[in-house]
């Protein structure tokens, strides 16, 4: 599942292709992605415009007139395609080979605008889905079970410091998975976190100290931070709006490098299994 940087770089790659556009039409073959019937959205969605594209935790938010939001979420395997005078993927996770044109089997969404371009959402495992709420449905939407954003300004060590004393005995790697404490952080920057701060992903919180509780804290903002400048990591099949694999990969200390040489201490990087989750580390550098 993409993490924070990935899914905003969709977010900017959806910012660029469709706002300002006016929806013709809606069409989804699969009830299951959508929070309400489908006449609804056909009802509805004809005639708005997209005002901007935002982003909260690992969700897009398609902005839209008279007070109209699409809630959208790509999950495992969800990918947006965007079709003007040529076909061009906003970003997600590409279709293997055979089914490079839009739309195919595995599209399940499309979004027709008046000018004739199209926005297509493709999902091979239709976990996927895409959700409409006004404004007012929106706000408590996003306000439920959701940490605070770790890159805006509001989320400071104090803040940082609350929310860990809130889960004293969760593994650390747990906590920052945990999207009721801080959103966006997956299975790849957690590993990459607990490395920047040298501890080990599967020590408890509450036996943490204060330096290293500063170090996690900037290493939440550091490396998600370069992550969008690199336009997202690429491990299986993510793609970034340009529909290359995202370059962060060539950055990452530990993530799925168990049982190759630590850059740092040349040690070997293991791996544990912590809260079902595959976790990789250095006994050397993290403590």
């Amino acid at each position: 599942m993409p993490e924070l940087p990935e899914v905003e770089t969709v977010r900017r790659g959806l910012q660029r292709t469709i706002v300002g556009r006016t929806i013709a039409s809606f069409d989804c073959d699969t009830r299951k992605m959508l929070n309400q019937p489908l006449p609804f959205y056909r009802q509805t969605l004809p005639g708005l415009k997209v005002v901007s594209v935002d982003r909260r935790a690992k969700m897009l938010i398609i902005k839209l007139t008279g007070g109209w939001n699409i809630l959208a979420h790509l999950k495992m395997t969800g990918q947006l395609v965007f079709c003007g005078d040529r076909c061009s993927v906003v970003g997600g996770h590409p279709i293997k080979a055979g089914y490079e044109q839009d739309p195919n089997r595995f599209t399940h969404g499309t979004f027709t605008f008046r000018d004739k371009s199209r926005l297509y959402f493709n999902d091979v495992r239709k976990f996927g889905w895409l959700r409409l709420f006004s404004d007012a449905d929106l706000s408590k939407q996003l306000d439920h079970d959701l940490g605070p954003e770790p890159l805006d300004h509001n989320f400071t060590l104090d803040v940082f410091r609350r929310e860990l004393g809130k889960r004293p005995n969760n593994r650390i790697k747990q906590f920052l998975m945990d999207n009721k404490n801080v959103v966006g952080i997956g299975n790849i920057y957690s590993d990459e976190i607990c490395y920047f701060a040298r501890v080990r992903p599967d020590r408890r919180v509450k036996n943490l100290k204060d330096g290293e509780i500063a170090l996690l804290f900037r290493g939440i903002k550091n490396i998600l931070t370069e992550a969008i400048k690199y336009e997202g990591t690429s491990i299986s099949d993510y793609v970034n709006a340009a529909g290359e694999a995202g370059a962060y990969t060539k950055f990452l200390k530990v993530y799925g490098r168990y049982g190759e040489q630590c850059f740092k201490c040349k040690g070997t990087i293991k791996r544990q299994k912590i809260g079902g989750r595959t976790s990789s580390f250095c006994l050397g550098c993290q403590k």
